[in-house]
C-alpha cells in the first residue's frame, strides 16, 4: 500500500485499511518522528554510555532516579500485580529518564501529534511508525522485569487511583500515560543499541509511513488532540533532577 502522507485524511485511511486485522487477533499502536532521520530507538539506545557501558550506566541512572522519588507517594497508584521497576521506570520515561522503554500509543491523532507539533522541524519530512503486534498484550506483572527480558516485549500499564482521589492529582508520568493512550516496548540489554524495526518477528512488525512536511500543517489543524491535552505543558521539578542525572551517565 501506499506509504506516504500528504495529508490528515490520508493517516486516516491508513487506520482503516489495517482495521479489519483485529478481527484475527492483531492490535496496531503508533509512534510519531518529526524527522525521518530519527531512529526508533529507545532513549538509552540513542545515547553513549559516559563509561562505554550500557548496561552498567542505564542501571546506575536508574536506580540514582530511585533515590530521586523515594519520598514521592506513587506507589499508592501502583497495581498490586505490577513490577515495581517496572512501574517506576515508566513514570520516568514518561518525564525524560533515559531507559530501555519506547512509548507508544494506540491513539493515531497522538502519534501524529508528536509527528507534526514541533515547528523547528516543520520543514522535515516525519514519520509516523505502526507497529502491528500479534497475541496477548502483557500487564506489568511480577514477571516482567525490565533488565531481565530476554525479548523484545510490548506492556500495557495498569493503575489504580486511591480512594477519594482524583485523576488529575496522579503522578505527572502517570497522568501523560494515560493521556497519551500509552503503551511501552521493553528492549533487552543485548538489542539496545538495534533499532525496533530491526528485531521484528513473526508476532510484531515495524511499519514506517513517510509524512511530507508540506503536509504537517494541515494534520496538525485536524488531530483532536493538544499539547494541554497531553500533558506536555505541565511541568514537575523532578523533570529538571532526571536530566541531571542523565547527564551524569550519558553523552547529552
Amino acid at each position: 500500500m501506499e506509504k506516504i502522507i500528504e495529508s490528515y485524511n490520508d493517516a486516516l485511511d491508513i487506520r482503516a485499511k489495517f482495521a479489519p486485522y483485529q478481527t484475527s487477533g492483531w492490535h496496531f499502536f503508533y509512534r510519531g518522528h518529526a524527522s525521518t532521520s530519527f531512529k526508533l530507538l529507545s532513549m538509552v539506545g540513542r545515547k553513549s554510555p559516559l563509561n562505554g557501558d550500557m548496561l552498567k550506566s542505564e542501571q546506575s541512572c536508574f536506580y540514582d532516579y530511585l533515590k530521586l522519588i523515594k519520598n514521592e507517594n506513587w506507589l499508592d497508584y501502583k497495581s498490586k500485580r505490577d513490577n515495581e521497576e517496572l512501574f517506576y521506570m515508566s513514570i520516568g520515561r514518561h518525564l525524560g529518564l533515559n531507559c530501555r522503554l519506547l512509548d507508544w500509543t494506540a491513539s493515531l491523532d497522538t502519534a501524529l501529534f508528536f509527528a507534526t507539533a514541533d515547528e523547528k522541524l516543520s520543514k522535515e519530512d516525519a514519520h509516523l511508525w505502526m507497529m502491528a503486534y500479534h497475541g496477548e498484550i502483557k500487564d506489568f506483572n511480577v514477571d516482567i522485569k525490565p533488565f531481565t527480558v530476554n525479548e523484545l516485549t510490548l506492556v500495557k500499564e495498569d493503575y489504580c487511583l486511591p480512594d477519594d482521589n482524583l485523576i488529575e492529582n496522579q503522578p505527572l508520568g502517570i497522568l501523560r500515560r494515560m493521556r497519551q493512550n500509552g503503551f511501552f516496548t521493553i528492549t533487552p540489554s543485548y538489542q539496545l543499541t538495534i533499532p525496533l524495526n530491526e528485531l521484528e518477528t513473526d508476532y510484531i512488525h515495524f511499519i514506517p509511513f513517510e509524512i511530507k512536511a508540506n503536509a504537517k500543517s494541515d494534520i496538525l489543524k485536524n488531530v483532536t488532540k493538544n499539547e494541554d491535552f497531553l500533558c506536555l505543558s505541565k511541568h514537575n521539578k523532578i523533570e529538571d533532577d532526571i536530566k541531571s542525572i542523565n547527564a551524569q551517565y550519558f553523552k547529552q
